[in-house]
Formats: C-alpha cells, structure tokens, sequence
C-alpha cells in the first residue's frame, strides 16, 4: 500500500511538471492553434450575439426536437456546405495563470497517478512490462480523447499530435517512476531450493 501511495504521488507530480514543460517551454501547448483574424471585429460580433459562456456549435441541429426529413436535409446540406465549427466563449475574462487553475490540474494529476499506480498494482509484470503499461495508458487516454474530436469534428491533425506526445511522453515519464515500485522479486521455484 505504501509503494501504491509513494508512487501514485511521485507519477501525479511527475505528470504536473511535465504539463507545464510541454505547454509553456515547448511547442507543443500551441500546435494546432492560430491567432484568430480580425479579432476585434470577431470578439465584437460575438459579444453582441452571445451573452452566456458555452460551447457554441455550428450549423445546429436539435435532436431533442422531432426534425421533419425537410429539416434534416438541410442541416446536412448547411453542414456539406460549411461553415462548420465550435466556439468557446466566455463573455468574461479572467487571469490566464489563477492559482486555482494549477492547483485544479494539480489535483487531478494526483488522482490519475494514484488511479494507476492502484491498476498498476495488479500485474505481476517486471521493470519493462510495467512501464509498457503505464504508457500505454497514456497512448489509450489519447486514442479515446482526442482521435474521436480530429475524426468528428475536425480538429487540426497537429492539434491532436500535441496531445498524443503530452498524453504518451507524460505517462512514460510517470511509468519510469512507478515502474519500479512494486516490483515483485522473482520467486524461487521448488526445484532451486
């Protein structure tokens, strides 16, 4: 239980740091991300056609209502056509670096790490089979995340690139940490003793 612990805690930490050396001394925080033109008149529009914060979708399509075979049809077409996206908005701004912010992911790495470190303690693997596991975590978080958003909704390939390399190269580093806590030494068989 004290290796589940040590090592949920060290990978959480580990997963932290490396967040913050991926998206702020790397390139990979802004892969697939552009300075939005004419950004003035854009934020202007939005401000006076949206008035709360949301994940707004475009063309819209509302699957609670019975749509008619007219109606379907032409939100297929409008989507055919294009334009097609999403816009986060938010009407308010707010400090980009809040403290609450880094103490949210920080948490949240913590459970991960100690989430894997606890399904880590199941196997039986040695040193390299328990690092394969550990990143291959990663590599499952990054399939089931971010492939679905590139392949239904478009998001740029480099996007989710970025993510893949976060999500692969942060569960490896966390990987080497608990890869060998609880390594279980080989047991002698009846026939060496």
């Amino acid at each position: 239980m004290k290796n589940i612990l040590l090592g949920g805690v060290l990978a959480g930490i580990v997963l932290f740091v490396w967040g913050g050396v991926a998206h702020m001394l790397l390139p990979l925080g802004k892969m697939g991300m552009q300075e939005l033109p004419h950004s003035t008149s854009v934020t202007y529009a939005l401000d006076l056609a949206l008035e709360d914060a949301g994940l707004y979708v475009f063309p819209w399509m509302d699957e609670d209502e019975d749509m008619s075979k007219k109606a379907l049809a032409e939100w297929e077409e409008a989507y055919r056509d294009g334009p097609v996206g999403f816009i986060l908005y938010r009407p308010h701004g707010s400090d980009p670096m809040a403290k609450r912010l880094f103490v949210i992911q920080f948490i949240t790495d913590l459970v991960a790490g100690l989430l894997v470190a606890v399904l880590l303690s199941f196997t039986t693997l040695g040193f390299p089979g328990r690092l394969a596991f550990v990143t291959a975590i990663g590599l499952f978080s990054w399939m089931t995340s971010s492939i679905p958003w590139w392949n239904w909704y478009g998001f740029p390939a480099d996007f989710v690139i970025a993510a893949g390399i976060n999500m692969i190269v942060g569960w490896f580093l966390a990987g080497l940490v608990l890869a060998p806590l609880g390594v279980r030494p080989k047991q002698q068989r009846h026939s060496d003793l």
